[in-house]
């Protein structure tokens, strides 16, 4: 069976013009290139060199393959070449853009994972608010975006929902519904909402404004920090309250009007048309198990 070995030392005695040369610029015994070219005939069932001469000459067979030879050499190469490509098309550089919300436990997991998989791979996580990260991604400032749904659809970019962020609601332990054993909707509606909207004044989707009174922000953290100086009640995500420190002021209501928790759709956006090396490939796999376990 013929192997690139055969047609490498086959093309360099054609170039050399001796088969002692063509030893010495390949690194092996004169023996062992005489011996390849021989197998190589017996192989073919052609002759190859004519080597009545001093010096072994291509016979019109060997001058025939040459060009042939040459261009096997060269596509294996080519066929070398891409594989290798592909086997490192890992981005030496990744850019996250995440709203504030979600940075919880798992996504720093996900990146730890990530860390073992990419080491070479250097990430950058931005925090951005999930109105603005559709922009980011598409206009190639960013290469990969986790947002909360507001109910609109964003366009020019590709989403993928990956879950649903849980909520609850809080208040200052020293909050007048604090006190209440069970909290109704219209005993929220008589004290000061801290609402979370967008920069548009856009309220989040599913987190339904109940009291006429408000003080409104576009960030969680903002909410967290106003409850906390006991200014009203609001809705947090959960991981932000679960891991708040064991003197916090913050409780959480026992809301007697609705047993669901509620909750935020979650989407990952990408570039539709974008290339995707191989860690990107990876975060856009791995991040659909961002909430196939508890938020925390």
């Amino acid at each position: 069976m013929l192997s690139l070995q055969q047609l490498r030392v086959f093309v360099v005695c054609a170039e050399e013009g001796t088969f002692s040369s063509a030893a010495r610029k390949l690194g092996k015994a004169q023996s062992v290139v005489s011996h390849t070219i021989a197998n190589l005939e017996i192989d073919l069932n052609l002759e190859l060199f004519d080597r009545t001469t001093r010096n072994p000459k291509l016979t019109k067979h060997g001058a025939r393959l040459l060009p042939h030879a040459r261009a096997t050499l060269q596509q294996s190469q080519e066929f070398h070449s891409v594989a290798h490509s592909m086997d490192l098309d890992n981005e030496s550089e990744l850019e996250i853009a995440v709203d504030p919300s979600l940075l919880f436990s798992n996504l720093y997991k996900l990146l730890d994972r990530f860390n073992l998989q990419f080491p070479e791979t250097n990430l950058t996580l931005n925090v951005a608010k999930s109105c603005d990260i559709p922009h980011l991604v598409k206009s190639g400032q960013t290469h990969f975006g986790l947002m909360l749904i507001d109910g609109t659809m964003p366009t020019g970019v590709e989403l993928g929902l990956l879950g649903h962020l849980p909520f609850c609601v809080v208040a200052h332990h020293n909050h007048p519904l604090s006190q209440l054993k069970s909290v109704t909707r219209s005993s929220l509606a008589l004290h000061r909402q801290l609402v979370f909207q967008s920069t548009e004044g856009k309220p989040a989707a599913l987190l339904p404004e109940i009291s006429p009174h408000k003080y409104c922000s576009n960030d969680f953290t903002v909410i967290r920090d106003m409850a906390e100086l006991n200014l009203g009640w609001g809705y947090l995500p959960t991981h932000i309250l679960e891991n708040m420190p064991a003197n916090s002021p913050l409780v959480k209501l026992p809301i007697s009007f609705d047993i669901q928790t509620w909750t935020i759709p979650v989407d990952r956006v990408m570039q539709i048309d974008g290339i995707r090396g191989s860690a990107l490939k990876w975060l856009e796999a791995e991040s659909r198990n961002l909430f196939s376990v508890a938020v925390k």
